[in-house]
């Protein structure tokens, strides 16, 4: 990975997860969007772990950590249509794709060594990119800019090596999280 890209991505998860632990009284007290509050924070804590990946090797975070919150944040999905979502038929049907996607995960295909995928699978991650993009033009709750925006977000990793796919997923995700909300932020200080 770019050294010059990667001190960006650093910079961009600090200040994200700066903004991230001063909102979380605001975000566990949400009772209408814990789902998605619950995401946020899986998508935080896989980016951390990515981010610790780059430059640390550690057994547990490679091989079990950031497979097993890849694999919760594609499940969360399933509980926020449900809590959220006025359900149509695409919608159900995009719901199938992420039970599809779950049912198909393999623990060995996510590995991670210098938060790159040792083996992308990338039969799987272009069915999850399908399948989340069905997800995202299928929500109810999501405006259609936000749609928009979600399924770019979606697609522009695969502008990188496939093995870094998650890496630019997760950031880029962190990077979104901080735009919409470091405005807010300073206007109520």
């Amino acid at each position: 990975m770019n050294k010059q890209l990667q001190t960006v991505y650093v910079i961009v998860s600090f200040t994200s997860s700066m903004l991230f632990i001063s909102n979380l009284d605001l975000t566990f007290n949400d009772r209408v969007n814990r789902p998605l509050n619950v995401k946020y924070f899986l998508i935080w804590i896989a980016t951390l772990s990515i981010l610790y990946s780059l430059y640390k090797t550690n057994q547990y975070v490679n091989k079990y950590i950031l497979p097993l919150l890849l694999f919760l944040n594609v499940g969360i999905l399933l509980v926020i249509s449900l809590h959220n979502n006025k359900l149509t038929h695409i919608h159900i049907l995009s719901m199938i794709g992420i039970v599809y996607l779950l049912l198909t995960y393999k623990y060995k295909d996510f590995e991670i060594k210098n938060a790159s995928l040792v083996q992308a699978n990338e039969s799987w991650i272009y069915q999850y990119i399908f399948i989340l993009g069905l997800w995202f033009v299928s929500s109810s709750y999501l405006h259609d800019t936000s749609k928009i925006i979600c399924c770019l977000l979606v697609v522009y990793p695969i502008f990188f090596p496939m093995e870094e796919y998650f890496i630019h997923r997760s950031v880029s995700l962190v990077a979104v999280y901080l735009v919409l909300n470091a405005p807010l932020k300073l206007k109520s200080l």
